[in-house]
């Protein structure tokens, strides 16, 4: 991760540019509240890119975890997908009670791409979430109880 998110930039409201200053102000200034609503309902996002690959999302954080991850093309398709996904995974937050009722229908319809690493496992012995840092997580020892886990395979369809 070369840079976390921190800069508004692209069209406004789908115009293809950006009709004025105010334009920009305005749709910073959403985003920012958007995200600042999602803070202060705990759940925990990673935004950032590194030129020329897209902007990647992700739900979830280090320590507990991550449910899902994106690679958007531009910053204005970051609040959707952060929507649909805080919608699927924590359909019983505050945030996602506040979201409109198609946007949540839709996204439990919704296929979400499971994060390649540091995905989330949870302890069979004491229910807590653990991070796997791996690509394919084989075993691993609880955060929480220390007790070992070994993880059977997916069965493929």
């Amino acid at each position: 991760m070369c840079s976390q998110f921190s800069v508004v930039s692209g069209p406004a409201r789908g115009r293809g540019r950006w009709e004025s200053a105010s334009d920009v102000l305005e749709s910073s200034v959403d985003l920012a509240a958007e995200l600042q609503r999602i803070y202060e309902s705990e759940i925990n996002v990673r935004i950032g890119w590194f030129w020329d690959c897209g902007i990647e999302v992700r739900l979830g954080d280090d320590i507990n975890g991550f449910l899902a991850e994106e690679f958007v093309p531009s910053i204005g398709e970051v609040l959707p997908w952060l929507q649909e996904a805080i919608a699927r995974f924590y359909p019983d937050s505050t945030y996602a009670k506040t979201l409109d009722p198609e946007l949540r229908e839709r996204a439990a319809r919704r296929l979400f791409t499971p994060p390649r690493t540091g995905a989330m496992a949870i302890c069979p012995h004491c229910g807590a979430p653990n991070a796997s840092m791996m690509d394919e997580l084989i075993a691993f020892v609880c955060r929480h109880c220390g007790a070992p886990v070994e993880v059977k395979p997916p069965k493929v369809q």
